[in-house]
């Protein structure tokens, strides 16, 4: 594999886009297809609720870690939600990153370190671009959803121009697509926390792009480069 750029490489992992004045502090790693709670030995977790849409539904305690399941109660597909842990700080949760929703009815799984008495749902986010919350986190939200969906369609557009190039299919477009992401400005001084969160989104994108090509090498360049570009405007959709 050829190098890329290291500043886009150190972000490949992120799972919880950090924009504008937020930061999750909390340790969280989402959880997929875990087995089912077992009964909980600790004490009930107080839940203080800003929102009518999702509910704390269930949680355990173990090996030094609290994992939270909490459930689409709404009519409408959410895009993420945001929670106050204390002593932890804020987590902000996000599945556009993963080209999905939590549909109504479904559960997503949680785990944060250490363990919780006290929970805030702080806010919800909709796939319809609206928010359900806490006052001030929804303006927040608004603010940096709104300075990552800029980001994302300034990336967008190399996108598009590396699929539509006659050397999409040469080795080397994902390099050139990374470092002309990587050159990109900020367009004020209060995007670049959004910047350089799309750069890192973007980053790992690639980085699957490019596995699905090692493993199935009859794939086309151009089409893997299509298929990013068809996946960020779903993302900018839901924004």
């Amino acid at each position: 594999m050829n190098n890329h750029p290291s500043v886009l490489k150190a972000r490949k992992w992120i799972v919880v886009v950090s924009t504008v004045a937020f930061t999750c502090a909390a340790a969280v790693f989402a959880t997929i297809g875990l087995s089912k709670f077992r009964p909980s030995q600790v004490p009930q977790i107080q839940v203080l609720n800003n929102t009518q849409g999702l509910e704390l539904v269930a949680h355990e305690t173990t090996g030094g870690r609290t994992r939270l399941e909490f459930k689409n109660v709404s009519a409408k597909d959410f895009t993420g939600f945001v929670l106050a842990v204390p002593n932890q700080g804020r987590v902000d949760y996000d599945t556009t990153t993963g080209d999905r929703v939590i549909s109504p009815g479904q559960t997503q799984d949680i785990v944060i370190a250490g363990q919780v008495s006290t929970i805030t749902i702080l806010a919800v986010m909709y796939a319809d671009g609206t928010f359900e919350g806490n006052q001030t986190t929804v303006a927040e939200l608004q603010t940096s959803r709104s300075a990552l969906k800029v980001e994302l369609k300034r990336m967008l557009g190399l996108i598009i121009a590396e699929a539509q190039s006659r050397d999409a299919d040469t080795p080397g477009a994902f390099d050139r697509l990374e470092s002309a992401i990587l050159k990109l400005p900020p367009t004020h001084g209060d995007s670049a926390n959004a910047l350089e969160g799309a750069k890192g989104d973007l980053a790992a994108l690639i980085d699957v792009m490019r596995t699905r090509q090692q493993r199935k090498p009859h794939l086309k360049q151009r089409d893997l480069i299509r298929q990013m570009k068809e996946r960020i405007e779903r993302r900018i959709a839901v924004l």
